[in-house]
């Protein structure tokens, strides 16, 4: 099953059954619907009376996985479990000139319980830009928001404190707990980062993060991309997924063992563990000024196309690729080398590991 039929099946309260992962990753996709200015405040309203009108919820959330939204609202709605759930705090700040795309809300789980959600990448393509800056910055705006909303939330409520949140959203948790003052996070009793990129540089020696890494739980599918990139962790649990390759970032794909739990396997396929070393090795082989250039090079591109969102290059594709076309010959002569140079080295890498896993596999 899935998270729509886990919260289906899944009849027990919070107070009888505490939040366990799969419950963050379903208010991980909550995290992306939409909220009104009502509920910014102290949780007053609950899902079960939120989720009552689904098309303004679900409205402009991803277009592919909008059916799977529906369904996930109708599912909360009439749930023993998430209906009664309390929502408030909602935070959503967007800023293109900025390059800026934040959102979190908070779920109140029981009397002194309390779940904070951040939303990830999004449909925007200034959040997927933000998405490529992690490779360029020590820290980007969006990870200070987030620990500030900790901070204020933590502020405003008494009692244990759990986090999470998919892609970004993931990220953006870990962050948020590893700065977050001692005081606030001596409450935190459970991080879940579901397929999460890494930092530029890891974090992951620093005293403020080892004193929380014993609650940070990390969940990316089998065939794991964008929880891969960058200086992660290789402390992760492996989840199935019926998806295949990148498709397994949709967290509908992920697949539900019971009510306590998702279906674990061993470990990352060999395509997730090649296509994690050759990122890895073509971004070490650039230095900093070259990645900037190659990241906004590459979105240079992407915005000659016209498009704003994702789904935009679902209409009229093949005239997307000649804009893009068309924005990659208007580039400076030494940034269209980067360019084609960057993908046919990092084509180079990826082949030569998988070669070398074939070869070293017969």
């Amino acid at each position: 099953m899935n998270i729509v039929d886990y919260v289906r099946k899944n009849k027990a309260t919070f107070a009888e059954q505490p939040l366990n992962e799969v419950d963050s990753l379903v208010f991980a996709e909550v995290a992306y619907f939409n909220f009104r200015r009502s509920e910014s405040q102290l949780p007053k309203r609950t899902l079960g009376e939120l989720t009552r009108d689904a098309e303004y919820m679900t409205a402009g959330t991803l277009s592919i996985l909008r059916r799977h939204n529906l369904q996930l609202v109708k599912a909360l709605n009439k749930s023993p479990r998430f209906a009664p759930v309390e929502v408030g705090f909602a935070r959503s700040r967007s800023s293109d000139s900025k390059e800026e795309r934040f959102a979190a809300v908070t779920f109140r789980t029981g009397e002194n319980s309390w779940h904070i959600s951040y939303r990830g990448t999004g449909v925007s393509l200034v959040g997927w830009k933000e998405n490529l800056k992690m490779a360029l910055m020590l820290v980007i705006p969006t990870q200070r928001i987030a620990l500030d909303y900790l901070t204020t939330v933590a502020s405003r409520v008494s009692g244990s404190l759990t986090l999470g949140g998919l892609s970004k959203g993931g990220n953006l948790s870990v962050f948020a707990a590893t700065y977050a003052p001692d005081s606030v996070k001596e409450r935190i009793s459970a991080v879940y980062n579901h397929d999460g990129p890494g930092f530029k540089e890891g974090i992951f020696d620093d005293p403020r993060y080892l004193s929380v890494a014993d609650r940070i739980h990390k969940t990316v599918p089998h065939d794991s991309i964008v929880g891969m990139l960058l200086n992660t962790t290789h402390n992760y649990e492996v989840v199935d997924s019926v998806g295949v390759s990148i498709k397994q970032h949709d967290p509908f794909t992920w697949v539900v063992k019971d009510n306590y739990g998702f279906k674990k396997l061993p470990q990352t396929t060999r395509t997730s563990k090649v296509t994690d070393a050759a990122l890895t090795k073509w971004l070490s082989n650039m230095d900093e000024r070259t990645r900037r250039r190659f990241v906004y090079a590459v979105f240079a591109i992407v915005e000659g196309s016209g498009a704003r969102e994702v789904g935009d290059f679902l209409h009229r594709p093949l005239r997307k690729i000649r804009l893009m076309r068309k924005a990659y010959d208007a580039l400076q002569p030494s940034d269209r080398e980067l360019i084609a140079h960057g993908g046919k080295q990092l084509l180079s890498l990826w082949f030569g590991d998988l070669f070398a896993l074939a070869k070293r596999k017969k």
